[in-house]
């Protein structure tokens, strides 16, 4: 996503999982030549832009929920969400996006100033990246440890670190592939998922601070999945610490221990952030205010909104009435031994 003002307004938005069923409708004539697209698998799109076209390619993108890399090797770009601070950067970048809910922006891709232009992007949807890496987008912007990017109106990242050398061969070895066969090639296709995962490999294991906490032993994980799995089946239950961690046979400090080793967060903050996804469920299929409260385990509408306001930065009436709500990452909640309604 970037920002500009050179950006023709009215002109469709760019979706970078479409452009290749697009056929490059989308696409600046002078950026065609340089311009090639695979997907070779569900959920994952591969674009590589290597030519001289010349010109500045400014235009409107957006997206659902996503993740990309994007490995600048020669050329300038911008890219800002909207409302957001925009990023400039400039050959031998790493340009992450990593975004929670549908996002819109700009782009302007510079290839004018320093005649050619090479990048390679590798997008991920929300779903593929979880299902490759167990990694959700709330998880991997928190473990980011080497570039700011956190965008405070919106519940997305977008941040610039160097590309090493690993990177930039992998986007080398992209950007020289080029086979234009039309319909299925399995060996097209493994190569190509083969390098992009290779990709992602190579900017996880670079950019991605480790987990300090121990994985519990085997016998409490399978413990810790069963007290999970109570939390998100019957969420309207006034649960305490006390209460789960007997039920799944634990005690409370290997099962709060425990909850922040596999999931990151307290077992209370678990369980309200369930309470609060349920519920902009509930609020989005036309539930009354009251009703959701009740059926996601708040005993009182005021705490209620109160609770969903602060985690979500809107009231309940609002998120009703269809304004998109931003779940704070991590939650605000502590870790206290009674999980109140």
């Amino acid at each position: 996503m970037a920002g500009s003002m050179e950006t023709t307004s009215g002109q469709p938005a760019l979706d970078p999982s479409q452009l290749q069923n697009d056929r490059l409708e989308g696409v600046h004539q002078d950026w065609r030549h340089a311009v090639h697209m695979y997907q070779p698998c569900e959920g994952l799109c591969i674009n590589c832009i290597n030519g001289r076209p010349g010109s500045k390619w400014a235009f409107r993108a957006e997206g659902p929920p996503a993740f990309s890399v994007n490995i600048l090797l020669e050329g300038r770009m911008q890219a800002a969400f909207d409302d957001g601070a925009v990023l400039d950067t400039r050959a031998g970048s790493t340009i992450l996006m990593a975004t929670g809910q549908h996002t819109s922006g700009w782009d302007v891709l510079d290839g004018k100033s320093e005649g050619a232009f090479r990048m390679l992007s590798i997008h991920l949807e929300q779903t593929a990246m979880a299902s490759l890496t167990g990694l959700q987008m709330n998880d991997l912007r928190r473990r980011i440890g080497t570039a700011a990017g956190d965008q405070p109106h919106i519940d997305a990242f977008l941040g610039v670190m160097p590309a090493s050398s690993s990177l930039q061969r992998v986007a080398c070895d992209l950007l020289g592939f080029n086979c234009n066969r039309p319909g299925p090639c399995l060996s097209r296709d493994l190569f190509l998922r083969a390098k992009a995962f290779e990709a992602i490999a190579c900017f996880l294991r670079e950019n991605l601070e480790q987990q300090r906490d121990e994985l519990p032993v085997p016998a409490d994980r399978k413990r810790l999945i069963e007290a999970r799995a109570l939390l998100e089946n019957s969420f309207d239950q006034d649960w305490s610490v006390h209460s789960l961690a007997r039920t799944v046979g634990l005690n409370e400090k290997r099962l709060q221990s425990g909850f922040h080793a596999l999931y990151g967060h307290s077992v209370h903050v678990c369980l309200t952030r369930i309470r609060i996804e349920a519920a902009i469920n509930l609020l989005r299929r036309g539930t009354s205010v009251t009703e959701t409260a009740a059926t996601v385990g708040f005993g009182h509408l005021s705490h209620f909104s109160r609770v969903f306001r602060s985690h979500t930065g809107i009231s309940p009436k609002q998120c009703a009435l269809g304004l998109s709500p931003i779940l704070q990452s991590p939650l605000v909640g502590g870790s206290g031994q009674t999980l109140q309604r």
